[in-house]
């Protein structure tokens, strides 16, 4: 009988690694899986140790499909993309949480010391998040000064029940999850990874379309500011193509999967179905824009729509940013943008 798991690390010491990548060299040490588990796939990513100079060595990424609505297949699947991977003597992986049951606020509070902090986090957030703080797992990071003797704090929660069932996965798999994390501070650190000091110093916005969600963080300075999850993904958008198009869904995905863009009639359904995404990505910058300084300077765009020129230069039409898919390493497809950053955890 599998025993219960434990809880791991706290949430947001994702972060900190984020701003630990800004200030100094990680430290040597072995192998990481970063591990994510999304509706529709499994992906697993594994890095190999720190090193002095350069980036981290890719050992290896599997993707294993999965059945939309079939949870029994997942713990086998999670089996097989980590025994794929051939790390030897794994003993655990850092894996993510998002979407509904998931919530991430900025909100601001006076400026305390990080003890004070600690023991004004829970009734902070108990004013702002929509979950009785006694069902919800808590962490939180300052950001930065927000003017005066304020700072500004991210606060992070997940449904303990959800959490709780994704750590059984992973154990029911035969690993254990050591430290989790979430979507979009993954996303910050894949970029963070591999950006220059310029780099660094704008503020990308950076967009993941999964399946059913799409995660956004906005950073600053190399700070996530802005992250949030977005009930918009791939299927709806497939769903709305078909739809307006008189086609089944198959045939959507065929016209999306094209090298070139599609027939006039099917690229004006592909911006017309991209209409909710990039209202709710305005709402976002027009809040960081309000509170945290000018609107992104660049968007980059990673998740499976992003390799398809349908996909892209119909968000560009509705985008005053420039928008550019997410090379953010030679060896790894943008799909896996997720699971490389939390591999980059230690």
């Amino acid at each position: 009988m599998v025993s219960a798991p434990s809880l791991p690390r706290p949430l947001l010491q994702g972060w900190q690694v984020v701003k630990r990548l800004v200030a100094i060299q990680p430290k040597e040490g072995g192998p990481t899986v970063g591990l994510d588990v999304g509706s529709s796939s499994v992906k697993a990513v594994a890095l190999g140790p720190h090193k002095t100079l350069g980036a981290r060595r890719v050992l290896g990424v599997q993707l294993v499909e999965l059945t939309a609505g079939d949870e029994s297949r997942i713990p086998e699947a999670i089996r097989q993309a980590l025994n794929g991977l051939r790390v030897p003597h794994l003993k655990g992986v850092t894996m993510a949480v998002s979407g509904q049951w998931v919530v991430l606020r900025v909100v601001e509070m006076p400026t305390l010391t990080p003890d004070e902090f600690r023991q004004a986090l829970p009734f902070e957030a108990q004013r702002s998040l929509p979950f009785n703080i006694q069902d919800v797992v808590l962490d939180g990071a300052v950001l930065g000064a927000s003017g005066g003797s304020k700072m500004w704090v991210l606060v992070a929660a997940c449904k303990k029940d959800v959490l709780e069932r994704r750590l059984a996965w992973v154990n029911h798999a035969g690993c254990e999850v050591t430290t989790v994390d979430v979507d979009a501070l993954a996303l910050a650190n894949a970029f963070l990874e591999h950006a220059d000091h310029r780099g660094r110093a704008e503020a990308p916005a950076l967009i993941n379309v999964g399946a059913q969600w799409t995660n956004l963080a906005v950073l600053k300075a190399g700070v996530p500011y802005l992250v949030r999850d977005i009930p918009w993904g791939a299927e709806k958008f497939i769903q709305d193509v078909a739809q307006r198009c008189g086609i089944d869904q198959p045939a959507a995905l065929a016209q999306l999967r094209q090298s070139a863009l599609p027939p006039p009639q099917v690229f004006e359904a592909f911006a017309a179905a991209c209409e909710a995404l990039v209202q709710e990505l305005q709402l976002s910058f027009d809040f960081f824009e309000s509170h945290f300084g000018p609107s992104p300077s660049q968007l980059l765009l990673s998740g499976g729509l992003s390799q398809s020129v349908g996909f892209l230069e119909a968000l560009k039409k509705h985008l005053t940013q420039p928008l550019v898919p997410w090379p953010f390493s030679e060896r790894v497809s943008s799909q896996f943008a997720v699971a490389y950053g939390l591999a980059l955890r230690v």
